[in-house]
């Protein structure tokens, strides 16, 4: 056999051939076979063979041209048809798949009542496309036109997509006159384009514009290439759809001239490919930042955006929704609603970089304060007159108010002080004589709030008394080195995700190298948290050959050591001080910034900034205030222990700056303490993927965020690797025991379950695996009894209450607990009674462990190491819920369930009454119906399968946050019973949705729903979505879909 890489099924030729390998010499990779993937591999197999078998079977005959001809096609068909009968016969296939003994190809049905052209078969002739509808075939430029191929494909479909970067009017002339006669005759035209490069032609588009049944969707985004893909689509509703994908946009030179590549995809040939292409398609469309063009409407704004001017006082009158919260801001509005009404937080800082939309944020955020609050007081705070400028700005858009707001700064007066856009100092200045209430200003905004050690600040915040206090910075340290989270009840109430913002362009890509150490780090000395900061010291410094591993690194990955602006950070001023002074000996242009020489931080950062010097080496300590967005590299010469450090000092090169492509980032890895944390940090700058860390590095980081990389040498690979496995095997039986048992030995603070996890940073996941706190307790020797349900408190914790997101129920049952369980449960609502059950399901498998659920409560009272217990995880629990909830508008009465809570399905089960006590529901489906409530339940998983090359036909997925596409069970049809009750919308349909069945770092735990409530008809179609026909519905929300949920519910298969 041929050494390499194989997908190929072991057959009985194959299992020979590898029976005969040397197995000591050659490595032999298997996978079975998984139950999603055996319709679509053992197809592809059985039509290889299938082919073979034919073409030997054609290739025998002799004789005559045609009569060899006509008895080839018989044997054919012959041998087509055998095979056929046994799978009629066997497996009761309908016999109508039988091949017609005529041997012909239907090429048409064409209604001659409604045909303009009274010759059919030459008007087929002029429909079908030269290569066919069934083949592939590669357009290289040469030989036939890509144009005249469109044209026909044109003049045969029923709906067409395109998707180009750019549309030239020449290159649309070549194609015009057929998408006219296509429209004109009914058929839908959905093109979508950008503005980017100034290449498309205004005329172009106007002109598709003016076409009946037209949509054309532009994106405005001129600072980054967002689109570069090139897809022509044709769907007829035949099934035998085309579409052509590379290179060229819609011009002259791409579709006449050029040497331009473009594949030809037939839905015959390659359904899953068709599948995924128009998937690819309706992502794009539905994406933020996509606006339909409006002739009439958007002319002016789209020759502005052609035209490339830029207009800093652009008037927003004229402007239509360019200013609203994206999915990630959303989020962060849902986790302020959390933090404020669930937890009774009202002083909130929120954490984004600059270029993320933190006034946009403060703006949606206070839209919806004013919403509530008749009286809403506005005070905006910051300390240079641009950023006010720009904030009220943003603040009249997204209130739809141009009036809004009154300027105090640069010498201007507010007319009132009811909302107002203040300066710092002049407000600072004015506090003595300014005779408001501490409690005037119902809502106060403070930018940059890092500086709030500042004097001018602290009088400022000493003195106002809001209902709301929102600071807003991209740098939470404050300038005196404080915690700054003590203005803000000791918490960040929310932080923009890293990945949000890369995919979203806010930031500059990151190249992330893991370079191989010199230093072992395993048996440096590790206090509180860190490593101790002397020993590592003393390792650096005066350590040439650490030195050397180091420089030969920035050889080996920046373009130019001298052309660069590092900032490079140190463990201490003495480690500084060293590497500066040896980067200076070896020809680089490096200084230092440390605490002895602070005053000179305006002064380096400026030379750095004109790159009078290439590296800065600075201290931990001291790295607050770095604004450089120039900054381009980034070296950790020093293990980073802090996970929030580390973003913050990552960060520091992540600022967009004009002809700043990227950030490098040399990060250098030793083999590590346990201790010490890299499980985080990769995932930080992974961003939230279907796959774990491990199997990401495993891979080599395939779902980075956009224009992202890492690079890991082989070595520093391995210690990575080691460190977050060994991370794994911290939380061991034997090992978390051991920490019980000496806590108090090592702490002087009590013994409990929430100092223990939060000393020991311990996951209640790893803790509750399989046991429980006071089951611990018990074996290490510190407790004389234990519970007599730990098997089922250590199940509903790990698999149910941790996979709950939910204020609302998990706050209930913390009532109960503190209750110990002496409760009357007819005394209890209908809401609460269901609820109850919900929590037997939680606590036992199975149903009928009880007669009453008045027996269970009373059995489990009984037991007060289980009540204790409750209550000490409870608040644990509470802590870590996210979710917003909202009443729920199922319209069922008593629905225990509130909207976008997060549920377990047995919970969902037991809230819509497919679970009592006495029958546990078994359904398996994705789908529950109970009749008599007349409701039904569609759990929907995103991503249907975590394995690349998955082949489920599935597609469910937001549109919008007021759209979701849901594809029926391949069974249902139009016309089936449960067809007609979506049509006519005869039953409660509920939409329950994860984002994939497991959790990303334990696949033996069951992720819950995210219930979105009611939704309605809005249209279904019932067509070849893939290898079958499929009915496809897209439901309303009743309630739009929140921020959280969109950002994994929405199209993925753009970047």
């Amino acid at each position: 056999m041929k050494t390499g890489i194989y997908e190929q099924i072991i057959n009985q030729l194959f299992e020979e051939k590898i029976s005969s390998i040397d197995q000591n010499r050659f490595y032999v990779g298997e996978r079975v076979i998984k139950k999603d993937e055996v319709a679509k591999l053992l197809s592809m197999y059985l039509t290889s063979i299938f082919e073979q078998v034919l073409s030997d079977v054609i290739d025998a005959d002799d004789g005559e041209e045609e009569e060899q001809t006509e008895h080839s096609v018989k044997k054919g068909l012959d041998l087509a048809n055998a095979i056929i009968r046994k799978l009629v016969n066997e497996f009761h296939l309908d016999s109508g798949n039988l091949v017609s003994a005529q041997a012909k190809i239907l090429t048409a049905v064409i209604d001659k009542t409604q045909a303009d052209y009274p010759d059919l078969a030459k008007r087929l002739k002029e429909m079908m496309p030269l290569k066919g509808l069934v083949n592939g075939f590669l357009f290289t430029g040469k030989g036939m036109k890509m144009y005249t191929e469109l044209q026909k494909e044109i003049a045969s479909a029923d709906e067409i997509r395109l998707m180009v970067s750019f549309i030239k009017k020449r290159g649309l002339a070549l194609i015009l006159p057929q998408l006219k006669e296509f429209t004109h005759r009914g058929g839908q035209l959905k093109v979508i384009t950008t503005t980017y490069m100034q290449a498309t032609d205004y005329e172009a588009v106007t002109q598709l514009a003016s076409l009946r049944n037209t949509e054309i969707k532009i994106t405005y985004d001129t600072t980054s290439e967002r689109l570069h893909a090139k897809a022509y689509i044709f769907l007829r509703n035949t099934g035998f759809n085309t579409a052509y994908i590379g290179s060229s946009n819609i011009s002259e030179q791409a579709l006449d001239t050029g040497a331009e590549w473009n594949v030809k995809v037939t839905q015959m040939e390659q359904p899953q490919m068709m599948k995924t292409i128009m998937g690819a398609f309706d992502a794009s469309w539905w994406a933020e930042g996509y606006e339909t063009f409006v002739d009439g409407e958007d002319n002016e704004r789209l020759k502005t955006a052609l035209n490339g001017k830029v207009d800093n006082e652009i008037d927003f009158t004229n402007l239509k929704g360019l200013i609203r919260p994206f999915d990630y801001q959303q989020e962060i509005l849902e986790r302020l609603h959390v933090e404020r009404e669930v937890r009774g937080h009202w002083r909130n800082l929120v954490v984004a970089a600059t270029g993320t939309g933190k006034t946009v944020m403060a703006a949606s955020d206070y839209k919806a304060f004013a919403e509530k609050h008749e009286r809403a007081h506005l005070l905006f705070v910051a300390h240079r007159e641009e950023i006010l400028r720009q904030s009220l700005l943003t603040f009249r858009q997204v209130l739809s108010d141009y009036n809004f707001g009154e300027k105090w700064y640069g010498g201007e007066e507010p007319a009132n002080y009811e909302f107002v856009f203040a300066s710092k100092d002049t407000l600072n200045n004015r506090l003595e004589t300014l005779h408001l209430p501490a409690d005037y200003y119902d809502y106060i905004v403070v930018d940059e709030v890092h500086h709030v050690a500042a004097s001018s600040y602290r009088k400022i915040l000493d003195y106002f008394a809001p209902k709301v206090l929102l600071g807003l910075t991209a740098t939470p340290e404050r300038m005196d080195g404080e915690d700054i989270t003590q203005d803000f009840d000791g918490t960040i109430s929310a932080e923009i995700r890293l990945d949000d913002a890369l995919n979203k362009g806010l930031l500059a890509p990151f190249y992330y190298y893991g370079i191989t150490d010199s230093v072992d780090y395993s048996e440096v000395a590790w206090d509180k948290g860190h490593y101790v900061a002397s020993e590592l010291s003393r390792i650096y410094s005066y350590n040439d050959a650490r030195t050397a591993v180091i420089l030969q690194a920035l050889q080996r990955y920046l373009t130019n050591i001298r052309d660069v602006r590092a900032l490079c950070f140190c463990v201490d001023q003495q480690h500084a001080k060293y590497m500066a002074s040896k980067f200076t000996l070896c020809g680089l242009k490096a200084d230092v910034l440390i605490s002895e020489n602070d005053q000179m931080r305006t002064a380096l950062y400026n030379r750095l900034k004109r790159k009078d010097i290439n590296y800065l080496f600075v201290v931990d300590m001291f790295n607050e205030g770095v604004d450089i967005p120039e900054i381009d590299t980034i070296l950790f010469l020093r293990p980073t222990e802090s996970l929030t450090v580390f973003i913050q000092q990552f960060g520091r090169g992540l600022r967009k700056a004009e002809g700043k492509t990227h950030v490098d980032i040399l990060d250098f890895v030793g083999n590590s303490r346990v201790e010490f944390n890299y499980a985080d940090r990769m995932r930080v700058m992974l961003g939230r993927t279907s796959m774990s860390v491990v199997e990401e590095m495993e891979r080599d980081c395939p779902h980075l965020p956009l224009g992202c990389r890492i690079i890991l040498e082989p070595k520093a690979k391995e210690y990575i690797m080691s460190n977050i496995r060994g991370a794994i095997l911290r939380f061991t039986a034997r090992k978390v025991m051991a920490l019980v048992q000496n806590f108090e030995r090592h702490h002087s603070a009590p013994l409990t379950l929430a100092n223990f996890v939060r000393i020991y940073q311990l996951p209640l996941d790893k803790l509750y695996k399989g046991r429980t706190w006071n089951q611990l307790l018990f074996e290490a020797g510190l407790r004389e009894n234990q519970s007599a349900y730990n098997d089922e408190l250590s199940r509903a914790v790990f698999r149910k209450w941790l996979a709950t997101d939910a204020y609302s129920y998990l706050s209930f049952v913390e009532r109960l607990a503190g209750q110990s369980f002496n409760v009357k449960v007819n005394e209890m609502s209908a809401i609460d009674q269901k609820r109850l059950l919900m929590f037997y399901y939680d606590m036992f498998e199975n149903a009928g462990r009880f007669g009453s659920l008045q027996q269970m409560v009373d059995e489990l009272s009984n037991d007060t190491i289980f009540c204790a217990e409750l209550k000490e995880v409870l608040p644990l629990l509470l802590q870590e819920n996210k979710a917003y909830e909202k009443a729920d508008n199922s319209l069922l009465p008593d629905f225990p369930l509130k909207l976008h809570g997060v549920y377990t399905k047995a919970q969902i089960q037991v809230a819509i009454g497919t679970s009592t006590l006495t029958r546990k529901s078994s359904a398996r489906e994705g789908v529950e119906r109970n009749k008599g409530l007349r409701v039904e339940a569609m759990f929907v998983d995103i991503i249907k399968n975590r394995e690349e090359g998955s082949t489920t036909d599935y597609d469910d997925k937001a549109l919008s946050p007021y759209l979701f596409q849901w594809d029926a069970q391949n069974r249902v049809k139009p016309e089936s019973k449960e067809g007609q009750a979506y049509i006519k919308q005869a039953q409660t349909m509920l939409l329950f949705v994860r984002e994939q069945k497991n959790f990303v770092e334990d696949k033996s735990r069951t992720l819950g729903y995210v219930y979105l409530g009611r939704v309605t008809l809005s249209s279904w179609e019932y067509k070849n979505l893939g290898t079958r026909m499929q009915m496809r519905i897209r439901w309303n929300m009743v309630e739009p879909i929140p921020g959280s949920v969109m950002h994994f519910a929405r199209i993925k298969e753009i970047a």
